[in-house]
C-alpha cells in the first residue's frame, strides 16, 4: 500500500508540472481531462490510499505500542505464563501476532472495525493532549462476543472442566449474563501493574 501512495504522489506532481508549465498544452485534445486528473482525480486517489494505509497501520501492535502509556500492555503480550490472556493468545498464535490488539479488541458487529478505528484515533488525540496517564480503561465492558467469535464453536472450549461445572454455561455466556472476564474466570487480560519487570520471553511481538 505504501508504494501505491508514493507512486500516486509522484504521478500527481508530474501531471501538475505538465499542466501548469506547458502553455502550449491547452490547445491540445484531451488537455481538460489531463488537468482534471492532475488537480482532482490523482489527489483524491492519493488521499484515499494514504488514509487506507494509515488505518491499516492502526491495526498493528507496533502502532498500539507507539504510545508510552501502552508499553506495559504490549510487554504483557510476551509474558511466559499461563496468564494473562493476551500472552496466551499471542504466544500460541491464537490470534495474528502483528494485529493481536485489534483482533481481540475490535467488535465483530457490522461496524465494529470502523468503531475500533475511531476509538484508536481518539486514543491518539488523548495521548497528544497529555490525557490518559496511568491505567487504560475500556470504553465499555469487554463483550463475550469477542471471545465467542473464535472460541464459541471450539470443542476444547466447551469441554473445559470449569465451563462444564457452570449451570447452563453456554446459554449464560452467549446471553452475556456470565462474563468471560469476571473475577475468578479470565480477569487477567493484561498485566500492567509491574507483576513482571521484564517479559520472561523477550521475543518481540508485532514485528
Amino acid at each position: 500500500m505504501t508504494w501505491i501512495c508514493v507512486a500516486l504522489a509522484i504521478l500527481g506532481i508530474a501531471l501538475l508540472l505538465v499542466v501548469t508549465r506547458s502553455h502550449g498544452l491547452r490547445g491540445a485534445p484531451g488537455w481538460r481531462l489531463l488537468a482534471f486528473t492532475a488537480f482532482f482525480a490523482v489527489p483524491i486517489l492519493f488521499l484515499v490510499s494514504s488514509l487506507q494505509a494509515d488505518l491499516h497501520h492502526m491495526k498493528t501492535v507496533e502502532f498500539c505500542g507507539s504510545c508510552h502509556v501502552m508499553e506495559r500492555y504490549v510487554k504483557s503480550l510476551s509474558y511466559n505464563d499461563d496468564e494473562p490472556l493476551s500472552s496466551v493468545h499471542v504466544r500460541n498464535n491464537f490470534v495474528p501476532q502483528k494485529t493481536a490488539c485489534y483482533s481481540c479488541h475490535v467488535s465483530y458487529a457490522m461496524f465494529g472495525g470502523v468503531k475500533a478505528k475511531f476509538n484508536g484515533i481518539h486514543h491518539v488525540i488523548a495521548n497528544l493532549q497529555g490525557k490518559g496517564r496511568g491505567k487504560i480503561e475500556l470504553y465499555e465492558p469487554y463483550k463475550n462476543g469477542n471471545c465467542l467469535h473464535c472460541h464459541g464453536s471450539s470443542q476444547r472450549f466447551r469441554e473445559v472442566e470449569d465451563h462444564k461445572a457452570e449451570a447452563d454455561f453456554t446459554t449464560r455466556v452467549q446471553a452475556g449474563t456470565l462474563s468471560c472476564v469476571q473475577s475468578g474466570c479470565h480477569d487477567e487480560g493484561h498485566y500492567w501493574d509491574g507483576k513482571y519487570d521484564e517479559p520472561s520471553d523477550t521475543t518481540e511481538v508485532g514485528k
